[in-house]
């Protein structure tokens, strides 16, 4: 029993000190967090162009116009900026001059809004996406999508969600496995 609480006593604070020493830091002179790492507010670099499309359905009838509306923000000064709108099979485009420009030149902050007409021929969860590919200042080309769901008829029923959680089938402990 005293050898017990010997060994306790001096090995507390034996851990106590090794503990300390594993848990400083390696350099003392040397910030915590890399100064890259401190002016971004997310782990992966964004890109310099944000397309956000929302359908404007006035009229739910079958044939009749709605409007697709794209907001483009720029955050940096892009050049050769083409956009190309993929609409799926049932889709028709209503022809607008302004819908998508051949090529465009876009500062930095500043803000396009593009408006298309679209008229659904049958009714359906109707997928559309705007492709764009555009150039920085340095020189290097990207290329990146945004998609919307035009929902047209009735809704379809909630399927199960599992909010990321893994589904494991199981079998009861009375049935062997093979």
């Amino acid at each position: 029993m005293r050898r017990t609480l010997r060994t306790a006593l001096v090995a507390i604070p034996f851990v106590c000190l090794l503990g300390s020493l594993l848990f400083q830091r390696a350099h003392p002179g040397t910030p915590p967090v890399s100064p890259a790492a401190t002016g971004h507010a997310t782990i992966e670099p964004g890109l310099p162009l944000r397309i956000d499309l929302t359908v404007r359905d006035d009229r739910p009838g079958s044939g009749d116009p709605a409007r697709v509306e794209a907001v483009i923000d720029a955050a940096d000064d892009l050049r050769a900026v083409s956009l190309e709108w993929i609409f799926p099979e049932g889709v028709r485009q209503d022809a607008v001059e302004d819908s998508s420009p051949a090529v465009m030149h876009l500062r930095s902050g500043e803000r396009r809004v593009l408006n298309v007409p679209v008229r659904a021929t049958r009714q359906a969860d109707l997928p559309i996406r705007l492709e764009a590919s555009f150039q920085v200042a340095d020189g290097r080309w990207f290329r990146t999508q945004q998609g919307v769901l035009w929902r047209r008829g009735p809704k379809a029923p909630e399927g199960r969600h599992h909010s990321g959680a893994f589904e494991v089938n199981g079998v009861p402990v009375s049935e062997p496995l093979p």
